[in-house]
């Protein structure tokens, strides 16, 4: 395979396992649909922040060291689980204390997330993900090896990142739109405890892996 069918097998395999539902997924659809578009921006991009995290201990082998230990493996395993739960958990809660409509002009609404919060969980739910550490290790292991030139590692690296960080972007921006809100708007209470629901699903399904 050649090092172009490589870099589009790269993004072909980070465009599906970004749309894929699962943590990061739910957390950006949450705080879209619960607070504001801003918060669901700002939780993306949190997400992607996590990523480079990830995408530099993977290119600089200490992957396989997490992979390979039990110990740091089920910490990060176990942190993560808790972190989903609390986060779901606090949105299911929420859902009873707050409105069942929507604000379609993303004015402040009772229950808001400060721009630190929404960064920060976008951040922790992809950092915490152990699953995160294992796709990155089994990705990247199929096309680099000790010969990868250190240009094309940042290569896939950056098509990984910005791949993922466009997707959430879109997703947050397209379902806070007012056409989407407006056929929404009467779920909304449905779709927060769903959502917490799902991540503490999500996080319980962690448990399993």
């Amino acid at each position: 395979m050649d090092d172009y069918s490589k870099l589009l097998a790269v993004a072909v395999v980070s465009l599906l396992a970004a749309i894929s539902p699962g943590p990061d997924f739910f957390i950006v659809l949450r705080n879209s649909l619960s607070y504001t578009r801003k918060a669901g921006l700002l939780t993306a991009l949190g997400v992607s922040l996590a990523l480079i995290i990830h995408l530099s201990y993977t290119l600089v082998g200490l992957g396989v060291l997490i992979a390979e230990s039990p110990f740091l493996y089920s910490l990060l395993k176990y942190t993560g689980v808790g972190y989903l739960f609390y986060i779901g958990a606090s949105g299911f809660i929420s859902s009873f204390r707050t409105s069942s409509t929507l604000d379609l002009k993303y004015a402040k609404p009772v229950e808001q997330i400060t721009p630190s919060q929404a960064l920060r969980q976008g951040f922790l739910t992809n950092l915490l993900n152990p699953k995160a550490a294992v796709f990155f290790i089994s990705l990247f292991s199929q096309f680099i090896d000790s010969n990868t030139p250190v240009l094309i590692r940042l290569e896939y690296a950056f098509i990984n990142w910005s791949i993922t960080l466009s997707w959430f972007l879109f997703l947050s921006y397209i379902i806070t739109s007012k056409g989407f809100i407006g056929k929404i708007n009467r779920f909304r209470i449905i779709i927060d405890r769903v959502m917490g629901g799902a991540l503490m699903l999500l996080g319980m399904r962690l448990l399993l892996v």
